[in-house]
């Protein structure tokens, strides 16, 4: 047999050696990360809005859920000659997530202040900066007022329904976020829950006509538009061409749907329909984020706004609180309270809704045929008053619906919602039904613990990812930002320095706190700390504050105490006049970390000074002059070396540290000419004090 010829191996691809250069086809694929123009960009965004099909379709139909929607297709059961049998929404699904949500507001929001800011600096004036940022935080959210509480209530009634709590920067410099639908955010498959793993993502939201014309409304509007990215002939194109509303859904954006329908305008169109932008967010390969805005409708082909390094990380344009962390972390399997109460409450519909039918039934004139030559068309039931007449052939029958079963079904489903959720009944019930002050409170901390950790997860997300971002801009130098300018002043006017407004590292949480969720437990709670308060070394303004804030409200703080240290160096500066006067005595006293160093050196150096001055005239000084002068050295170097320690003092430090030295100086003199007097009249030495 001949023998054949090997095949030729497949030609390999071509592999790229160490040391070649790379050549075009590597800056292709690093360049393919910017987004050229609109038509690319809706390529990528639809791509994304077909791989969230499937969790849209599911937000909808929880949605649905939630705003009334029957349990089962009407049609459906007309169409199987079910019509009859009840299908109504009981609320159910609806109450038990206001029940969960309600709390979300006050929780937050019913401390002392919304913040809680850690500088890490040493010093006693370190506790007074601290309360200046806390301060001036809960006056910038007084000033965004109730449109703030409108967001916040959009954002957290997303992250209980759906999942993700949403919410989206405008700018480079505003610290008012908007909350964003999170229906209508798209990820691609498999992305993760950390933001700094994202590699892209976009969001659609509203934008009106009157939003966009505020942009190009004046000069000085354009000017800063402009600046910020916008394309001002673009916003001006947009507005012309929605001029009339024209608008055509996209048959995938099920939300935008549901809006109509909810709304009843699905054949409407008017001039004042908002717009629908797209956002798209893109990580580029140096790890800035580039950020693009277009007309998801079309209609206008160049982006209303660019920027190709809008922002450092992800977390400083969009920020996210999750639920919980699904499985494996991906987005796409995030639930939220009402996706997983879903079937369960739709079960509960049902249930409800064959138990009216039973009673339906009882209600009803219910017969039974007693044997087979009974008439299809039997005479019918004839009524003279009080007297009924039923035809032959027909026995009425007695139908009662089981109550005590279909209830205890019903309570059972309730039981087992409250379970699976972490819940338990209201504690007001629980009370009711207790025999004792003590099972009250065991009964309202066995509600608190159930849903303390969900609570420790929610709050920790909120002081990191929003109000951290939020302190971040409020902060920044040179911010062109009303708000920032305004939080910046009061922080001036509380004497913080510059160091610390703008450039000091700082850490911020929400100043609620996870253990004091359960409102029966925070009134308890700051009762019993009050109480505690009273041992030495305990901070009794501290548990003072709160029990006022959980009791009159947060807002009452300002009414019902003084500004905190308002008495403080009036008193601080007392006490170191009477130390002056221990100091002639002979009374050596030691100054301790809580002193107000600054006040205190004050007040014991104008007496020294005004001593050495006295000898430099005089060549005079008595016996107790010298005492307090050795003493009073002594114990300034105390309080200089605790200033000297404290980051937070340096100019202070700087502003006595001159007096000191000079009253030091002349100091060495006086008592090296005291003690040369002594030693010449046999005196014993005066002892030199241990100056720094």
């Amino acid at each position: 047999m001949a023998k054949t010829k090997p095949a030729s191996p497949p030609t390999p691809l071509p592999i790229q050696q160490a040391g070649q250069m790379p050549g075009p086809d590597f800056e292709q694929a690093v360049n393919q990360r910017r987004i050229k123009d609109v038509a690319s960009a809706r390529q990528i965004f639809n791509r994304m809005m077909t791989d969230n099909a499937l969790r849209f379709r599911t937000i909808n139909q929880t949605r649905n859920q939630l705003e009334g929607g029957r349990p089962v297709n009407p049609q459906l059961m007309e169409d199987q000659g079910a019509a009859w049998q009840t299908n109504i929404n009981f609320g159910d699904a609806e109450a038990s997530r206001d029940r969960t949500l309600l709390p979300f507001w006050n929780a937050v929001h019913g401390a002392p202040h919304a913040i809680a800011v850690k500088i890490p600096m040493k010093g006693p004036k370190v506790p007074e900066w601290q309360t200046s940022f806390q301060e001036a935080f809960d006056e910038f959210l007084e000033d965004w007022g109730a449109a703030y509480f409108i967001e916040y209530m959009n954002f957290a009634s997303n992250y209980v329904n759906f999942g993700p709590g949403l919410f989206h920067w405008g700018d480079k410099y505003t610290a008012r976020w908007k909350a964003v639908n999170v229906q209508r955010v798209i990820w691609p498959k498999n992305a993760r829950m950390a933001p700094d793993e994202w590699e892209v993502m976009g969001f659609v939201s509203d934008m009106s006509a009157s939003d966009l014309y505020r942009k190009v409304k004046t000069k000085n509007d354009a000017k800063t538009a402009k600046y910020q990215g916008w394309n001002l002939d673009a916003i001006k194109a947009a507005i012309t061409y929605f001029k009339d509303g024209v608008y055509t859904p996209d048959p995938r954006d099920y939300t935008r749907m549901q809006d109509l329908l909810v709304n009843n305008d699905i054949a409407v169109s008017s001039p004042f329909e908002p717009l629908q932008i797209a956002w798209l967010y893109v990580k580029q390969f140096d790890g800035k984020i580039a950020s693009y805005a277009f007309t998801q409708q079309g209609g206008v082909e160049e982006f209303l706004f660019q920027d190709e390094k809008y922002a450092e990380k992800f977390q400083h344009c969009m920020g996210a609180v999750w639920y919980n962390t699904g499985t494996d972390s991906m987005v796409h399997s995030i639930k939220g309270f009402a996706i997983k109460n879903y079937n369960f409450s739709n079960l509960q519909n049902r249930t409800k809704g064959r138990f009216i039918d039973s009673a339906t039934f009882s209600f009803g004139m219910n017969f039974q045929r007693m044997d087979d030559n009974t008439p299809d068309e039997a005479p019918p039931i004839e009524n003279y008053g009080p007297v009924t007449i039923f035809p032959p052939g027909m026995t009425p029958l007695e139908i009662g619906p089981n109550v005590a079963q279909s209830a205890g079904v019903i309570e059972m489903l309730a039981n087992n919602q409250a379970e699976n959720n972490s819940l338990y009944r209201q504690e007001q019930s629980q009370i009711a039904e207790s025999d004792t002050a003590t099972q009250a409170k065991i009964l309202a901390g066995m509600a608190g613990s159930t849903s303390q950790a969900s609570a420790a997860i929610y709050l920790a997300q909120v002081g990191e990812n929003m109000f951290t971002e939020m302190i971040r801009r409020l902060r920044m130098k040179g911010s062109p930002d009303e708000d920032a300018k305004a939080f910046q002043a009061r922080l001036k006017d509380a004497g913080v320095p510059d160091q610390v407004i703008f450039d000091q590292k700082i850490r911020v949480k929400t100043g609620a706190n996870a253990g004091m969720w359960n409102p029966v437990l925070r009134a308890q709670k700051w009762q019993e700390g009050l109480a505690l308060s009273k041992l030495p070394g305990v901070n009794t303004r501290y548990f003072l504050t709160n029990l006022i804030a959980e009791t009159y409200g947060a807002d009452s703080l300002d009414s019902a105490l003084l500004p905190e240290g308002a008495q403080s160096a009036p008193g601080q500066r007392r006490q170191a006049d009477m130390e002056n006067g221990d100091f002639g005595q002979g009374i050596m006293l030691h100054a301790i970390p809580e002193d107000d160093h600054f006040a205190h050196l004050q007040q014991h150096l104008g007496p020294l000074m005004q001593v050495t001055q006295n000898f430099k005239k005089t060549g005079q000084i008595s016996p107790e002059q010298t005492s307090g002068l050795v003493i009073g050295l002594e114990h300034s170097a105390e309080h200089m070396q605790f200033l000297a320690e404290d980051d937070s003092m340096k100019a202070e430090f700087q502003q006595v540290n001159g007096p000191y030295r000079q009253i030091q100086s002349i100091a060495r003199g006086i008592l090296q000419r005291a003690q040369q007097q002594q030693q010449q009249g046999g005196q014993p030495q005066v002892p030199q004090p241990g100056m720094a």
